[in-house]
């Protein structure tokens, strides 16, 4: 069975979140207990949108996609970590500028600043992390994308 446009989307998104150099990048995986030093970005799927049938329930759905980056950063030096994180982001927003159809397969993706919030963690660097919030549109052949 071919794959859903919302995985293909996914995958191409993942690509280029992977482009960032010395960041990892993962999928839907839990947060290990060790930040590797470059960052880590795991990319969920967040949440659906309600899709939007074009008139007369023939053809195409209308979807959106509110798909989300999760961005870690660990340095025990406050100064530091802010540092990387504040260009980690920055890296992540060329990427996504970069391209907001994702070779057409989007209509456009919209994304502002993330929440952050920075966590203690007892006998390691602190971790500042923050999800970024990528809303994304496109057609897809059925409801379910």
């Amino acid at each position: 069975m071919p794959m859903s446009k919302t995985e293909h989307i996914f995958g191409v998104l993942k690509a280029r979140l992977e482009t960032i150099a010395g960041a990892t990048v993962e999928r839907n995986s839990a947060v290990p207990e060790k930040i590797p030093s470059g960052g880590l970005l795991i990319l969920r799927d967040g949440t659906p949108g309600e899709p939007e049938q074009s008139l007369g329930g023939f053809g195409s759905a209308y979807c959106r996609q509110d798909a989300e980056i999760e961005i870690y950063i660990e340095n025990g030096d406050a100064a530091s970590r802010d540092a990387a994180f504040d260009t980690l982001l920055q890296e992540i927003g060329v990427v996504l500028d970069d391209d907001l159809t994702l070779g057409d397969l989007a209509f456009g993706m919209t994304f502002g600043r993330p929440e952050i919030d920075t966590e203690a963690v007892v006998g390691a660097p602190a971790i500042k992390a923050g999800t970024l919030i990528v809303a994304i549109e496109f057609e897809a052949d059925t409801a379910l994308g």
